[in-house]
């Protein structure tokens, strides 16, 4: 019968199985796992109709440049929001009771599986036309920012889809202490215009935003540090600059 510990060691290692990634070694010992554990079996099953949908469902595509780092925000914030519950919080979980997965139509995942099933779509191919809104549109253009230079090892980008737009960064160090970065457009005015859009980071740097309102006749997306609640004028230094057009 399998254990709780034996179910532990192994729950990360059913994404590479399916995909064929394990080591021989890892893999036999998987599935000799798998033979002693419902739980992982009727996820591999409930994976497996994923990956053999996919070839038919959406033709394999490269995702955006920034995809990871959006998909990597989002499980750095539930990682967040775990830690902040303590570790009773999972364990308070009735042992067989899933949450939906609202992306893939009925496919139910226990929440620890959830990443590793983005990812895995990333890899097998059109995983981005399954992400729904955590993808853009093929045709989006990605505009790289300019960060300001003393932000050493920072990159952002900005996604524009029609006239939406996100920002993205990966490695951008979290605003100072008291303060949150907000995003400003420059339509030619006197002056930027303030946004609602007030946003830090992860603990990787990794952020995603979305740039509110219409990108049509925005010559600029600007991002500043601004007090708490943000601010109706710049008081901050400019972080980093990227240009829609």
């Amino acid at each position: 019968m399998s254990t709780a510990h034996d179910h532990d060691r192994w729950a990360e290692s059913l994404g590479p199985w399916l995909l064929g990634a394990l080591p021989e070694e890892e893999a036999e010992g998987f599935r000799a796992h798998l033979a002693t554990c419902a739980d992982c079996r009727a996820d591999a099953e409930s994976l497996r109709v994923a990956v053999d949908a996919l070839p038919a469902s959406a033709p394999p595509m490269l995702p955006p440049p920034a995809l990871k780092g959006r998909v990597m925000a989002i499980v750095e914030r539930e990682a967040s929001l775990l830690e902040a519950a303590g570790p009773e919080a999972d364990r308070a979980k009735p042992p067989r009771r899933r949450r939906r997965f609202p992306s893939l139509g009925g496919l139910t995942l226990r929440p620890a599986l959830a990443g590793a099933l983005v990812l895995l779509l990333l890899v097998v191919g059109g995983g981005a036309a399954l992400l729904g809104r955590e993808a853009f549109d093929q045709d989006a253009r990605v505009v790289t920012a300019r960060v300001n230079p003393d932000l050493d090892g920072a990159r952002v980008s900005l996604e524009v889809d029609g006239d939406r737009g996100r920002l993205v960064s990966e490695r951008l160090p979290a605003p100072p202490e008291g303060r949150v970065y907000q995003v400003w457009v420059d339509r030619g005015g006197a002056a930027p215009e303030p946004t609602s859009a007030l946003f830090s980071t992860s603990r990787d740097g990794s952020a995603s935003v979305d740039v509110p309102g219409s990108l049509e006749g925005v010559r600029a997306v600007m991002v500043t540090d601004e007090p708490q609640g943000g601010s109706t004028k710049p008081t901050g230094r400019i972080i980093l600059t990227a240009s829609p057009a």
